[in-house]
Formats: structure tokens, C-alpha cells, sequence
């Protein structure tokens, strides 16, 4: 319990209307996709970076503390429930300026509360030419925050961290530091170069517990002239390792550039399916007849084969693009079963980016394939993906959707794994295993962000309304990155599950967390700044 002196003394920050105490709104703040029992002792919306700074000096002074997040869309790796116990949540959701644009050299300058729809709609208003880069986190979800966990998007530049700078960061001492080039001010170069002079810092603020991040410029692709999706199916699981070897063969020569994105059915009729729960039963009906009953009732079921591939590729014109695509369909087409393109130009884009900013949208246009992966990759937002946390749930998938408050189950398992078919091979075999053995469907996808790696994004989903789910979901995720990590393969990026997990086994006298020990223990001596997170402090 917080004392009232403290929760006046965050009122006097941020104001009463901005300190929620009220136990409603604590409770649904304490609740994600998985089991927890972390307690949150209060909210606090600061509206400046200066109220940030004021925040942070009184839980120094009080020891207390702080979890911060954005928009708390995290779903299935924690949401906005803190790693350890009697935290105050700190919600940077009110600062949400975008401070700064510039088309020519392509990037905005945002606050941790700019979500991708305030991002995409800026973009509009300006009649800008600058594709957003977005991922599944949905329309409502931050920016920052997406790229501080180092999320993946689509397009060019999905490895979203990589293509991101001059970060202004609150410490938790309330000193306030810029990365980058931006440690000079606002030069222009500090939105246009990483590294800056001297150590880059931007990576310790990434999936870590050093510092409140209230500014990052993150950079956008140009509009090209032409646009292609070669979109390739593969019927059965034979033709994987040899298509995981030409794919890597594709980007290490510069013909294809990543990201390329490879998802399995589940992946992709998860958001557009629920579960037929009155034709099948998840511990006796095999994954077959799921998806077989599926197609019956959804005609566009039938756009998932068993794996399925998108590679995206940009040219100066109509003929440049159709040398490249045809030079990438030769080498693929023996490695799948179909292979279909659909194509825009850059009016094409351009007005359909507009048209949807106006709702003149052609959702229902009848090229499904085309209108379902364009809109990802021209960078309009989307809550399609968001769907998928809902598949095991026994109702009716609700308009608004909330699916931490909706009892929506997921955890996610994210390997990165070498570029090769036999590490594929092995990793998916795990996952199908783990899967099968506790009534759950595998839903993955590969997605190659660079020459040398992939990163696998597996998913367990089930309802939490059903008293079993919650505790087979728990053995299977234990399970499945237990032996992962016995072969080699470690995630990229966590769940706080997971790092509670990994609390119990930590070897203290490893080197890596002394040292990541190290600096919190020089910047945040008395650990206020979510103790805990990714195992540090």
C-alpha cells in the first residue's frame, strides 16, 4: 500500500484526474493473456517529459517502484502488468506528439503515445509519400514502444529497431540524456545517423530497465515507383527446408532484399477464423479436420495452404520489376506448389492509402489475396492480427476487441534460428510436438530479417475462461522453450512469464547479467525503474 502522502504527492504532478487509484481500473491493469499475480499499487498519466522527470524523483525518494509503458498493447508477452510485485504504473499515453517530419529524407520524430493510426493519418494530412512500416500490434499500439522491444514489422524495414535514432530518455536518477548525434541538439543530423560519437547508447534502452524513453526518430520508406508481392504456397511440410535454402540463397546474392515473411495455416487462419468449437474438439479432432471444416463455412480459408511465403520487391518501373520477379520465380517455382503476384503502381498505392484515410476503403473488393496483403505492406494500420488471440475463445469474436479483458489466452515463442532448412526443420518439429502433446494448435511464422537468421514467431492460444487451458498452456510454453534452449535456439524477445522463469535459474556469477547488473546498479541504485524486466536488478 502507497501512503496517501505519496499519492498526493503524484497528484501534484500529474493531477487527480491522472492518478488512478480507483481498484476497477488497478484490476484490469493487472491483467494479461497468461496467469500473474503481480499487484499494480496505482496509475499515473504524466502529460510532459517534465512530469516524467517528477515522477521518477519522487520514487527515488520513496523507493518505489515504476513500471513504465506506452499504450500497454503487449498482448501475449505481458501486456501492462509488471514483472515484479507492488508497482506503480506509469502510462506515457498522453504524451503523444509527433515533433517531427521530413519527407525528403523520410522520418517522424514521435512520443511514446503516438500510435500507428495518429502515425498513418499524419502521414495522410501531409499528402506525404512515406510508407509506414506496421506490425500486428494493432492501430492503437505505439510506435516507440514497438521498437524499444525490438518488434517486427513488414516491408523494408521490418527489423524496426535497426531503423530507428536519437532517442531522448529520462534515467532513473531524472537526468535527462539524447543519443546519438542528438547529444549535440537539434542538429539535423541527429535524425539521420545511429551511431553518433563515441559508444552508441540506443541499444541499452532497448528490452531492458535503464532509462523512460519519451523520443525516438524512426525512418520511412519511399513510396516505390512499382510494387510486387510474389505470394508462393506450399502444400506440405517436404518442400520447407529446400525453400529455407533458396530463400537464403535469394538474399545473400541481393536479388531479394528482406524482410520475407513464411507463415504456416494456423498462422493465417487464426485471424481469420475462430475455432469451430460445434464441429471439432481441441483434444480429439485432428488439426485436418479443424481446418477442413473451417474451409466449408469461410470461403477465404482457402488463401492458407500449409505454408505460405510473401516476397515483396520494388522497382523504377512496370519492366524492371518484371526482370526481378521473373528471375525470383524461376529459382522458386520447383521449391512450392503456386505462386501468384499482385502488383500496384505508385498512384495505385498512393490512392489507396488515401482512400482509406477518407473510409473509402474496398474492403469487400473481390481480389481477397490482393486487398489482404497490399494494405500490410503500403502501411496501412490494421486490428486484423489482433483476431488470432481470439480463436480458442468459445464466444463470438466482440466488436471492440479488449482481449486482456476478454480472458484471451496467447503466449508467444520466439527463436531466432540459423538461415538453413535443417534448423528449421528441427525448430518447427519442436513446436508441432509441444503443440500436439497439450491440445494446441502450432501457429508460426518465419520471418527472415536478415541473410544469416530468421526469426520464428510461435503462438499458444486458448481461452482463459476454461479452468484447464490456463495451466496446459503454461506446461507447454515451460515445455517448448525448455527444449529449444536444450538445442540452441533462444528467444529474441520475452515474455514477463519468461522472465519470471528465468529469475529462478539465473547463475549470478554469469558475466553478461554482472555486468548488465553493473550499469543498473550505477544508474538506478535504488531500483525503481521495473525491477526486473529482462532479469536485470
Amino acid at each position: 500500500m502507497l501512503n496517501q502522502q505519496v499519492i498526493n504527492s503524484f497528484i501534484s504532478i500529474v493531477g487527480r484526474d491522472n492518478t488512478i487509484i480507483n481498484e476497477k481500473n488497478l484490476t484490469n491493469a493487472e491483467k494479461t493473456n497468461y496467469n500473474t499475480t503481480e499487484k499494480i499499487l496505482l496509475i499515473v498519466k504524466p502529460a510532459s517529459v517534465q512530469e516524467v522527470k517528477e515522477c521518477v524523483l519522487l520514487a527515488n525518494k520513496n523507493k518505489i517502484a515504476l513500471h513504465p509503458i506506452s499504450k500497454g498493447k503487449n498482448w501475449g508477452y505481458g501486456s501492462r502488468v509488471p514483472v515484479n510485485n507492488n508497482t506503480v504504473l506509469i502510462e506515457l499515453d498522453r504524451i503523444n506528439k509527433i515533433l517531427d517530419y521530413d519527407e525528403k529524407m523520410g522520418y517522424i520524430t514521435v512520443q511514446p503515445g503516438v500510435t500507428f493510426q495518429q502515425a498513418f493519418n499524419f502521414l495522410r494530412e501531409k499528402k506525404s509519400s512515406l510508407i509506414l512500416s506496421i506490425t500486428g500490434g494493432g492501430t492503437n499500439s505505439s510506435l516507440l514502444a514497438n521498437a524499444l522491444d525490438r518488434g517486427i514489422a513488414t516491408g523494408l524495414y521490418a527489423d524496426r529497431f535497426s531503423h530507428i535514432c536519437n532517442l531522448e530518455v529520462v534515467l532513473p536518477t531524472g537526468d535527462i540524456i539524447c543519443t546519438g548525434m542528438g547529444r549535440f541538439g537539434e542538429i539535423k543530423s541527429s535524425q539521420l545517423y545511429r551511431w553518433g560519437l563515441g559508444p552508441s547508447l540506443d541499444g541499452l534502452f532497448s528490452q531492458s530497465n535503464f532509462g523512460i524513453v519519451t523520443k525516438m526518430t524512426i525512418w520511412l520508406m519511399h513510396c516505390p515507383n512499382y510494387f510486387q508481392i510474389l505470394f508462393y504456397k506450399l502444400n506440405s511440410d517436404k518442400k520447407l527446408p529446400s525453400l529455407i535454402s533458396a530463400s537464403h540463397n535469394l538474399l545473400m546474392s541481393g536479388l531479394v532484399r528482406p524482410a520475407i515473411t513464411i507463415y504456416n495455416d494456423f498462422r493465417i487462419i487464426s485471424t481469420i477464423a475462430q475455432y469451430p468449437m460445434n464441429k471439432c474438439n481441441p483434444k480429439t479432432s485432428s488439426l485436418d479436420e479443424v481446418l477442413n471444416n473451417i474451409r466449408v463455412v469461410n470461403k477465404n480459408a482457402d488463401i492458407a495452404s500449409k505454408w505460405n511465403g510473401e516476397i515483396s520487391i520494388r522497382g523504377e518501373s512496370k519492366e524492371h520489376i518484371e526482370i526481378q520477379s521473373k528471375l525470383i520465380i524461376d529459382i522458386l517455382k520447383n521449391k512450392t506448389d503456386s505462386i501468384t503476384i499482385s502488383e500496384m503502381c505508385k498512384d495505385e498505392i498512393l490512392e489507396t492509402l488515401k482512400n482509406h484515410y477518407e473510409n473509402k476503403a474496398q474492403n469487400n473488393e473481390e481480389n481477397f489475396l490482393k486487398n489482404y496483403l497490399m494494405r500490410k505492406y503500403i502501411g496501412i494500420p490494421s486490428d486484423l492480427a489482433i483476431r488470432q488471440l481470439y480463436w480458442r475463445k468459445r464466444t463470438p469474436m466482440p466488436a471492440i476487441l479488449n482481449p486482456d479483458l476478454d480472458g484471451c489466452g496467447m503466449i508467444w515463442i520466439c527463436p531466432i534460428v540459423p538461415f538453413n532448412g535443417d534448423d528449421i526443420k528441427k525448430v518447427v518439429a519442436i513446436i508441432n510436438k509441444c503443440s500436439k502433446k497439450y491440445f494446441f494448435e502450432p501457429a508460426i511464422s518465419l520471418q527472415c530479417l536478415t541473410e544469416r537468421a530468421i526469426n520464428i514467431i510461435a503462438s499458444i492460444t486458448w481461452d482463459r475462461k476454461i479452468m484447464e487451458e490456463d495451466s496446459l498452456a503454461e506446461q507447454c510454453y515451460t515445455e517448448m522453450t525448455t527444449l529449444l534452449n536444450k538445442k540452441g535456439y533462444f528467444v529474441y524477445r520475452d515474455t514477463t512469464k519468461g522472465m519470471k522463469i528465468k529469475q529462478k535459474g539465473i547463475d549470478v556469477t554469469d558475466p553478461y547479467y554482472s555486468f548488465l547488473n553493473t550499469i543498473k546498479k550505477a544508474i538506478d541504485p535504488n531500483s525503481i525503474l521495473s525491477p526486473g524486466r529482462y532479469n536485470i536488478g
